[in-house]
């Protein structure tokens, strides 16, 4: 099983231009995180060459991500500046050969409500940027308990949007944790959505820590991936418990070994 550390959850002791050292020296061989913006030209790109590490996904802008918009895909009137976003995320991802890049439904901040038939569009201009440029498009469903007002926010609303675009460069980012609020099922729904994921992320439920902190049956998860040949990354999307390091002994047979890195990306 190939494991990406997630640097906006995990080492939060140290600054984050220092976790890309502290993910390697974990065993750590790829990261993600889903805002690579704001950063000098060449600062990351430095950091994952200096650590030999890959980075697996990134988030497209969020929009206004301090009034806690979360993306801008299905909020209307944002149009033109989403689509610039989408620019600017596929730029950076062939920048830092990043595959995937997460579009971010969003959450209205402002009283208003967010738009079904935008949200089709805006994402499927997304698949066809990216598409173009070899990245695929990654969405996500997120608890309304752990995101309060994400548009996103069920699995009913994934498959209106499967359908409504089909395409193979749109994919579902699929999270244990946001599946067991959710469905309390998290293995019969990652075998529901197997055929369209593309990325997975891992935290325990209750509490969103690390595998082993809860009740979420990961030995069976892990055997459904590998099962399936899942050739991709698992991100590890959880709040330590406790320091970074010493909550990783559950992955100690996966880190610093595993495959080669993800063909073509």
């Amino acid at each position: 099983m190939k494991l990406s550390a997630h640097l906006g959850f995990q080492f939060n002791e140290v600054q984050f231009v220092d976790r890309f050292e502290a993910a390697a020296h974990c065993g750590y061989r790829a990261v993600e995180f889903p805002s690579p913006y704001g950063f000098a030209e060449g600062v990351l790109r430095g950091l994952l060459d200096a650590y030999d590490l890959q980075l697996v996904q990134i988030g497209a802008p969020m929009g206004h991500a301090a009034a806690g918009e979360k993306g801008m895909a299905a909020l209307p009137g944002r149009r033109e500046e989403y689509l610039d976003s989408l620019v600017v995320a596929r730029d950076t991802a062939l920048s830092l050969a990043c595959p995937r890049v997460h579009v971010m439904a969003g959450v209205m901040t402002g009283g208003g409500e967010a738009d079904w038939g935008a949200y089709v569009d805006n994402v499927h201009a997304a698949v066809e940027l990216f598409g173009s440029a070899g990245i695929k498009t990654l969405v996500e469903v997120m608890s309304p308990q752990e995101v309060p007002g994400y548009f996103m926010s069920s699995f009913e609303q994934a498959e209106a949007l499967f359908a409504a675009i089909v395409d193979p460069n749109l994919e579902l980012l699929f999270d244990t944790y946001h599946a067991a609020v959710l469905a309390r099922d998290p293995v019969a729904l990652l075998a529901q959505w197997w055929p369209r994921i593309g990325h997975v992320q891992i935290a325990d439920f209750p509490g969103r820590h690390e595998p082993g902190t809860g009740t979420l049956p990961f030995d069976r998860i892990f055997e459904q991936l590998a099962s399936r040949d899942y050739r991709q990354w698992v991100g590890c999307e959880y709040r330590p418990l406790h320091d970074t390091a010493s909550g990783l002994k559950y992955f100690e047979r996966h880190l610093r070994s595993g495959g080669a890195p993800e063909e073509g990306a």
